[in-house]
């Protein structure tokens, strides 16, 4: 599960590098990427606090740090991959060729999955790969159903 997730976070990080810009602190910046949360709200001891958390499975924990850093993001939300905090996967971009990386990631990982790359950003297909090699049938019925897709789990399973 955690070469899956890592694997799946360099592949976001590496599509989309002006995460960077965003924050002074470029390793800061990295891993609020990585976690798909904005980096921005949280200070580095934070988010390895958050990092620690959600490998851990502490629901408490992870949901107390989101909420101190006024995140409209859950441990739910995370561990299932959905964003709904614009700013975590939205940051300044440089000019160049970020958005077609970003459109390269999307169909690569759609592709291994089987879904539409149009359906989902970034970083839903993210946790929706993950959750498709875990065998993780709710996560991915959460991510359909929270994205309206009138698809069976098992299609992808």
């Amino acid at each position: 599960m955690n070469r899956t997730l890592t694997a799946a976070a360099l592949v976001f990080a590496a599509a989309l590098p002006t995460f960077a810009s965003a924050q002074s602190a470029p390793g800061t910046a990295q891993l609020a990427a990585n976690l798909g949360v904005n980096a921005d709200r949280y200070s580095l001891n934070e988010l390895v606090s958050l990092d620690k958390a959600l490998r851990d499975d502490n629901r408490v924990g992870t949901n107390q740090i989101l909420t101190r850093a006024g995140s409209d993001l859950t441990y739910d939300k995370l561990k299932a991959g959905i964003v709904t905090d614009p700013a975590s996967v939205t940051a300044p971009r440089a000019a160049g060729n970020n958005a077609a990386a970003e459109a390269t990631a999307k169909a690569q990982i759609a592709g291994a999955i089987g879904v539409n790359p149009e359906n989902f950003t970034l970083n839903e297909l993210v946790g929706l790969k993950a959750a498709v090699d875990e065998g993780d049938y709710s996560k991915v019925r959460a991510i359909f159903s929270r994205l309206g897709i009138d698809r069976s789990p098992l299609s992808v399973l």
